[in-house]
């Protein structure tokens, strides 16, 4: 079962890498999407907002993974969220917006994670893991507000 999961989980990472999503994971973009209103769906030139539905079902996966199939993701969950971290950046230069202070410390906070991850294993992982994709989620529900002033 664990191995179907880790099967599953790297397609869809390898996939959304790509901008393909098999799918299940359209299904569940497509439902993360419709709960918005479809408020990513309908922002084009705004590449961070349209990939917040693609990382919210990246970050359930990765979650629910083992620290095993964690250190075998780490490499396309890095250039993932930093590729949205780019296009959140690229979001808010798109509208003259200036990042403030809690924004910043989240930022480098996310980029430390995605730093020191790669280095961890066992129980020490998970945990961290799991304090990552809460700031990558708060970093998410934050860019959307600003995005929608």
């Amino acid at each position: 079962m664990r191995t179907i999961q880790a099967v599953v989980a790297a397609a869809v990472v390898t996939l959304a890498a790509c901008g393909k999503r098999p799918e299940s994971a359209q299904t569940a973009t497509a439902d993360s999407a419709r709960g918005m209103g479809d408020m990513q769906a309908g922002m084009p030139g705004m590449p961070g907002m349209q990939m917040i539905p693609q990382m919210r079902v990246h970050l359930d996966s990765i979650g629910s993974m083992q620290p095993t199939q964690m250190v075998t993701m780490m490499p396309a969950h890095q250039r993932l969220a930093t590729s949205m971290l780019d296009a959140m950046g690229a979001d808010m230069r798109g509208r003259n917006m200036q990042p403030n202070a809690a924004w910043t410390a989240l930022g480098d906070s996310v980029r430390g994670d995605l730093a020191d991850m790669p280095g961890l294993s066992g129980p020490t992982l998970t945990t961290r893991m799991q304090a990552h994709i809460a700031r990558m989620q708060h970093m998410m529900v934050m860019h959307e507000g600003m995005m929608h002033m």
